[in-house]
């Protein structure tokens, strides 16, 4: 979940630097929350990429709950979400996965979308 979470925050990077065409410096200044705050602001109604900065806020407070809490109980919270995100995403059956391999496939549905936004795709 850490690197899926930081892959996606490098696609919002570039989302970002793209879209709004900020520079290196201010987007280093930005949180994950604010990146998608930024972008939720500005980018055009676009369904799947709004879709996907909701899933990609949900994903953000639940690394922050790994990150902050001693002793997390995820399992059950970050399946939930990753099937939610998959149906969304993806609207293939995905019921023979693992857990592990639900949650990947989960945030790089959600990377594509905001990876489409950045070279203009969305």
């Amino acid at each position: 979940m850490l690197k899926g979470h930081l892959l996606l925050e490098v696609m919002l990077s570039e989302c970002l630097r793209t879209r709004l065409l900020l520079t290196e410096q201010q987007i280093k200044k930005l949180s994950f929350h604010e990146k998608l705050k930024a972008l939720a602001a500005v980018i055009e109604r676009n369904k799947g990429l709004t879709q996907a900065l909701e899933f990609s806020e949900q994903l953000n407070r639940l690394r922050n709950r790994l990150a902050h809490e001693p002793f997390p109980k995820l399992e059950t919270d970050l399946a939930i979400w990753s099937d939610q995100a998959l149906h969304v995403f993806l609207k293939s059956k995905h019921q023979r996965y693992t857990p592990r391999t639900r949650i990947t496939q989960a945030i790089s549905a959600l990377a594509r979308s905001v990876y489409q936004c950045a070279s203009g795709e969305a």
